[in-house]
């Protein structure tokens, strides 16, 4: 989702082709690489909207982007959430298309996981 979304499309999106089984037991193979397909029905996509009421998939081809040759990754904490804006602004206009993603952990949900850690967690934010 987010930025991850906009850079690289939905995973809906990536989808080439399936193999499907039908309850009657038959093989449908719709497995292309084709990235565009007008040839009828695009099947692959009712099959998917189906979440395996209409037959099980077996088999997926999909269009996979290449992995970024680094990663960065920063834990910033900041004081409000009208800072985490101004962070998310700051960083959209200074990093442009270098930035694929961001993520929000508000300090009750880095309690819960601090709280549930079984190997001793501490919140690396914690003053």
């Amino acid at each position: 989702g987010g930025l991850r979304f906009l850079r690289y499309g939905s995973l809906h999106g990536s989808v080439l082709g399936l193999e499907v089984v039908l309850a009657d037991g038959r093989v449908l193979d719709m497995l292309s690489t084709l990235r565009k397909d007008n040839t009828g029905l695009d099947l692959k996509q009712i099959f998917i909207g189906a979440e395996g009421t209409l037959g099980v998939i077996t088999k997926v081809s999909l269009q996979v982007p290449p992995a970024p040759a680094a990663v960065q990754v920063a834990l910033v904490g900041l004081e409000s959430f009208e800072k985490v804006r101004e962070m998310v602004m700051l960083s959209k206009r200074k990093l442009g298309e270098i930035l694929s993603a961001m993520e929000l952990v508000d300090a009750a949900a880095m309690d819960v996981v601090v709280g549930k850690a079984a190997w001793g967690l501490r919140n690396p934010l914690a003053g």
